[in-house]
């Protein structure tokens, strides 16, 4: 496929709403494109959309981009300006599953036999607090019999190599509440949920380990002139160490229930519950990792002339990674304003993207002449 072809097949995908937990309309047509080329798509427990390809007895690499995006279903309307397209979710990840559709259609096309076994997957609930669902069940099905994973995600100017932990948090805060000025000093919801945030953003976090905390969401109360009854937020805390993420998971879940006990807070009830938890890695092969992480970096410096930096980050290949397996997570396009409805992608960057992933992939491929 070459680039205009790959850019209105981006334009459609990405009009298909894909919000996770319901990313069943995209699959839809992902599946049904499939189809059409001749492949034989399944959806398996999670709504993964999945084209295995197996030769031999043994393992399999992994060859995944995820469907769904952090927007809820809007109308998305797709804005050109020269090579820029502006769309909420046209980059991270419907970019990139444009790519890997565009690849699989060359690979069908020119009869290419793979050398391996292989599992191609369009992946739900990578985002957010979809809490990577689809690899989970994905690592499930198939445990042991999983090489190597490769996540095609955001752009081409990095490799994710390392996985950042995290847990996340739904706070909620009760209280008795009442008239703002008759019930003045009474303890109120809100209140409390603003002393308990101040406590967390005084967090130390640990020296030597990237570990991070933030509160990202807070809601709750009646009006203006009311002492707040009730008040929730979302938390969470993150690091590329597991012991680091073990430690302010502790100070973290101290702080909450520290509340429910301190002095002036009688009245008040603070529960929390687990809404997320994405795991670091764990005894992953340094060798193995390392040739992953240089055969995609010298695939990306290849096509685009400059090296990609190698980073950590929260992605599908977490799972993979938490389990020993070697993992990486990179994409092709160049772009910016990810999670924003300002999002946007280059379309100057679509061969060169498409090359990245076709490269990339071939090498699993015989060839004919």
């Amino acid at each position: 496929m070459n680039a205009a072809e790959i850019e209105e097949l981006l334009i459609k995908l990405v009009q298909i709403p894909a919000p996770t937990g319901r990313e069943q309309k995209r699959a839809e047509y992902i599946t049904d494109w499939l189809k059409e080329l001749g492949y034989h798509p399944f959806t398996d427990a999670a709504g993964n959309v999945i084209v295995e390809m197996k030769v031999q007895e043994g393992g399999y690499t992994v060859l995944m981009a995820h469907m769904d995006t952090v927007f809820e279903d809007v109308d998305i309307s797709v804005v050109k300006n020269a090579n820029i397209l502006s769309a909420p979710g046209i980059g991270d990840d419907t970019c990139n599953a444009a790519f890997l559709m565009a690849v699989m259609k060359t690979l069908i096309g020119q009869k290419c036999r793979p050398l391996k076994n292989l599992l191609f997957v369009f992946d739900t609930g990578e985002e957010g607090l979809g809490n990577c669902r689809g690899t989970r069940q994905l690592m499930q099905d198939y445990k042991d019999k999983v090489d190597e994973v490769i996540s095609f995600d955001l752009g081409s100017d990095a490799v994710c190599v390392k996985a950042v932990g995290s847990k996340r948090y739904r706070v909620t805060v009760t209280a008795p509440g009442g008239h703002s000025f008759h019930a003045f000093g009474q303890k109120g919801a809100i209140e409390t949920a603003a002393e308990i945030i101040h406590e967390i953003y005084r967090i130390k976090p640990c020296e030597g380990t990237q570990t991070t905390y933030n509160v990202g969401m807070i809601e709750g109360g009646t009006s203006v002139n009311t002492i707040a009854q009730k008040c929730t937020f979302l938390a969470e805390v993150r690091s590329d160490d597991a012991q680091a993420l073990q430690k302010i998971d502790g100070q973290l879940c101290n702080i909450f229930d520290s509340f429910n006990n301190a002095e002036g807070f009688a009245k008040v009830q603070i529960s929390y519950e687990l809404t997320g938890f994405r795991p670091t890695g764990n005894g992953v092969p340094e060798v193995t990792q390392k040739a992953l992480a240089d055969t995609a970096a010298e695939v990306i410096c290849r096509y685009t002339g400059r090296e990609p930096v190698r980073r950590s980050g929260s992605t599908d290949c977490n799972i993979p990674l938490s389990m020993g397996i070697p993992a990486v997570s990179f994409g092709g396009y160049r772009g910016g304003g990810a999670h924003t409805r300002q999002e946007w992608v280059d379309a100057g960057s679509f061969e060169e993207g498409y090359n990245i992933i076709l490269a990339f992939i071939g090498k699993y491929f015989i060839w004919k002449d």
